[in-house]
């Protein structure tokens, strides 16, 4: 029911300019004027239509969720579990892992720097020679004890489970259908997937994998803290059985999870036999994470390749790429992964011990990653809009907002990393939808002027 108000028009000897004042129709009763004075009341009919700013489409697609927050039972565990070591030894051993995943960010150049006369070299070389504290660190992986583990919980863990919880809603906001009721995490460390997805989705077995004894007793210590009253199904172990004579007739799992284990696994040969047993285990989801580095970025790219040479059409890829076609960053002849490859960003709140960990005054971080979610069945056709997100180009940088247009970059259902241009004469809401796109969201409109493709498709190995 349309709501009413009253409008008067005041005029006076001593203004000429007249005024508009909104008023209730009980504070017109109430208000007394004078003789001189001249009263126009008009009455205005204020609907209660819904002004459409955004495209829903565009709603539909967008990836960001905020700022992250860790759950306090989780920040209660990890406080009690710091609280059990030596502060000073905590942040030491913090330092060597993170000294350690700077390490493996880039990808290894073939060629020897000695003899490389390009510019960066010298550079590299002059800073190494004047500086020896700002030398490249040799490439290093470490085992995870006792005090790595514990230094992984505090200065890690809460940027892991910020990249991993924005994946989870994700899933759940694309695929409507999907309500997994067994998971399992392989490479667990401390269990943090698992904590994610239970943030999210109802689950009712949790198995978590990983060779450190001592990391699973991080994550049973932080299971106490979770656990709430008559719930008994997370499970940690050791190992992950597997038999490739009767994996089909084994049991399967909804949902598994292998979030920034592939970098610390030792060959490539690995990695695939690795990446093959975790698709054996899937039911239905397979979701591959790992750091947004040019390295982390390579090992996802080649893990969804393998399984999508290997499975064909019966599988498809969510998110983040709208295509199933190789990946241009990393397969096309064009492709420089370690100056642009695909990743996104996620911000978290520093809980009170990572800043203690890592000696800073400010209270969020922001965490990188690269991912790919993979399902198995064939790609969706274009019929609910739920189905057409699956073709919608997605942002892989993020948008140049220029006077009058915006520039994506995105990576398209052609299989190229295309470069569209909005313009406002495109229309309001395209514009708009435009203008409010962020990095990583889905973009749902074509583009009025001609795409550029900057990096052409991606060949796949077997071809």
């Amino acid at each position: 029911m349309a709501s009413k108000q009253l409008f008067r028009r005041l005029t006076t000897r001593n203004y000429s300019s007249n005024k508009a004042i909104f008023l209730t129709e009980k504070q017109l009763q109430s208000l007394t004027l004078d003789q001189e004075s001249e009263l126009v009341a008009k009455e205005i009919n204020v609907t209660s239509e819904h002004h459409v700013r955004n495209s829903e489409e565009a709603n539909f697609g967008r990836k960001r969720i905020g700022c992250v927050e860790l759950p306090k039972p989780l920040i209660k565990g990890i406080a009690e579990l710091v609280e059990g070591q030596e502060k000073r030894l905590i942040r030491t051993d913090a330092l060597r892992l993170y000294d350690a995943l700077r390490s493996t960010a880039r990808i290894p150049k073939e060629s020897n720097e000695d003899f490389d006369g390009s510019r960066k070299a010298k550079k590299l070389r002059n800073a190494s020679a004047s500086s020896p504290s700002k030398a490249l660190v040799e490439p290093h992986k470490l085992s995870y004890g006792p005090r790595e583990s514990a230094a992984y919980a505090a200065g890690v863990l809460p940027s892991t489970f910020a990249a991993v919880i924005n994946i989870m809603y994700e899933i759940s906001g694309r695929i409507s259908d999907f309500q997994p009721r067994s998971m399992l995490d392989f490479g667990t460390g401390p269990g943090t997937a698992i904590w994610a997805a239970k943030e999210v989705f109802k689950l009712e077995k949790c198995v978590g994998v990983d060779l450190s004894e001592d990391m699973l007793r991080v994550a049973e210590h932080l299971e106490e803290s979770m656990k709430k009253e008559g719930d008994n199904s997370i499970e940690f172990k050791r190992y992950l059985g597997f038999d490739p004579k009767c994996y089909l007739q084994a049991p399967k799992t909804d949902l598994v999870v292998s979030a920034f284990t592939l970098g610390d696994i030792a060959s490539t040969a690995l990695q695939k036999s690795t990446i093959e047993q975790l698709w054996a285990q899937t039911r239905d989801v397979l979701v591959l994470v790992d750091r947004g580095t040019p390295i982390g970025f390579s090992n996802i790219a080649r893990a969804r390749q393998w399984i999508l040479d290997s499975e064909g059409l019966n599988t498809h890829v969510v998110a983040p790429c709208s295509h199933d076609r190789p990946c241009p960053l990393l397969f096309s002849p064009q492709a420089k992964p370690d100056d642009i490859w695909c990743h996104f960003s996620q911000r978290v709140q520093r809980p009170s011990f990572l800043m203690k960990t890592k000696h800073s005054k400010f209270n969020t971080e922001d965490s990188k990653y690269s991912y790919v979610v993979l399902r198995r069945g064939n790609r969706p056709t274009k019929s609910t809009m739920e189905e057409q997100a699956y073709q919608w180009p997605r942002l892989i940088q993020p948008a140049l907002k220029k006077n009058g247009h915006v520039v994506m970059d995105v990576c398209s259902k052609e299989g190229e990393i295309q470069r569209m241009v909005i313009p406002k004469s495109q229309g309001k809401i395209p514009y708009r939808d435009a203008r409010k796109a962020m990095w990583g969201d889905l973009f749902p409109h074509n583009s009025k002027n001609k795409v550029v493709t900057r990096v052409s498709q991606g060949v796949s190995e077997k071809e």
